[in-house]
């Protein structure tokens, strides 16, 4: 353990590992991780020089802050989704790959781009299923003619984004990819041609072969690079340790937590660990969930609150103040999961990285 309250350690080694197994998935298909929200809160230098390393050479970003700390690593850089009025003239500066789902932002690109006397990729988005963002299929080929007939724009992608690929049924997720190729003919028709087409993340690189196959040349692994909780064999890159602050001795009827949820029916023996919903822990597992201490789960008892959580070490024996604790992590036979978390909490391990708060230490291993 090191000297810090909480430590995050992300092992780099089974992020390559992942990583080549996504490629082995994806067919022919380059591969463009998504480093969104520092590399989910991991960290997008470290996550990101990795990935480099391991034959990445085109990132993708959810904002044009996220997008210009990518560009320092590699020379292609997608916006994956709006870009705001005043973010154009910083990103057609720094050369960033810029989403487009509209005319007017693309005119806006545009006027920039003549500005700066640039030529400037665009990567157009279809709203194929998902309802967010993206130009909708009936209006999709008029749109893009237009976009296409603008001056300083080069068509770098067309893309769009699975709403359900994560779901057993693919039927939706195979229903929007008719739609894309539909729209991908109106184009091919007009003579519209883009450099690269994508619409898998993830999950459908593994579970939708048709979404990595021609014309589908570029996929965006996120989540399943550091083993999320959904259908891929990738292990999880990430452990969370915090140590034993304080050992107490319980009395029967005692109280433990905010709201007294936990009333001790015995005596008990607690251990108080310096870490709360500050630093990651989901509410959801007070009273509920368990962590690892000396090869052995112990169950979570009381509400967790902003700084401290408390376990019950009764069954162990030799435990000092000092001793790791693991909250996320594997040792031995025993194993806490980010999924598991997720099920707790009713959400996915996205959730859960992006929820590491930022006084928690960060420590890459294996790399």
């Amino acid at each position: 353990m090191t000297d810090s309250r909480v430590v995050y350690r992300i092992d780099l080694a089974q992020l390559e590992e992942n990583f080549a197994f996504i490629r082995r998935c994806a067919m022919s298909c380059e591969l463009m991780p998504v480093l969104k929200y520092d590399a989910y809160g991991m960290g997008a230098e470290k996550i990101g020089g990795t990935l480099k390393k391991s034959g990445a050479s085109r990132f993708a970003a959810a904002t044009l802050d996220e997008a210009l700390q990518l560009r320092k690593m590699v020379d292609d850089v997608q916006i994956l989704g709006l870009l705001m009025p005043w973010e154009v003239r910083e990103a057609v500066a720094a050369g960033i790959i810029c989403s487009v789902d509209n005319i007017a932002v693309a005119r806006m690109i545009s006027d920039e781009a003549i500005r700066q006397n640039k030529s400037v990729r665009i990567a157009v988005k279809l709203d194929t299923g998902m309802g967010r963002l993206g130009i909708k299929p009936e209006k999709a080929a008029g749109y893009i003619e237009t976009i296409s007939k603008l001056p300083g724009l080069e068509m770098d992608s067309l893309f769009s984004h699975f709403s359900t690929a994560s779901q057993p049924d693919i039927f939706f997720a195979s229903l929007q990819i008719d739609r894309f190729l539909k729209i991908k003919e109106l184009l091919d028709s007009a003579g519209i041609r883009f450099k690269y087409y994508h619409h898998a993340a993830g999950d459908a690189i593994v579970k939708i072969p048709r979404a990595t196959d021609k014309p589908f040349n570029l996929a965006r692994p996120g989540g399943m690079m550091y083993g999320d909780d959904f259908s891929a064999p990738c292990k999880q890159v990430v452990e969370l340790a915090t140590v034993i602050g304080e050992i107490r001795e319980l009395a029967p009827g005692d109280s433990v937590g905010y709201f007294r949820t936990y009333i001790t029916p015995a005596h008990r023996k607690a251990a108080v660990l310096p870490a709360g919903y500050a630093d990651g822990l989901p509410l959801a597992l007070s009273n509920r969930g368990k962590v690892i201490i000396r090869g052995e789960y112990c169950p979570i008892i009381g509400r967790i609150s902003m700084d401290y959580t408390i376990v019950d070490i009764s069954h162990l024996d030799c435990v000092a103040a000092g001793d790791e604790v693991v909250l996320l992590g594997k040792r031995g036979d025993k194993e806490i999961t980010v999924g598991e978390w997720g099920k707790i909490k009713n959400t996915h391990g996205h959730n859960i990285w992006c929820s590491i708060g930022n006084r928690v230490k960060r420590e890459y291993i294996n790399g």
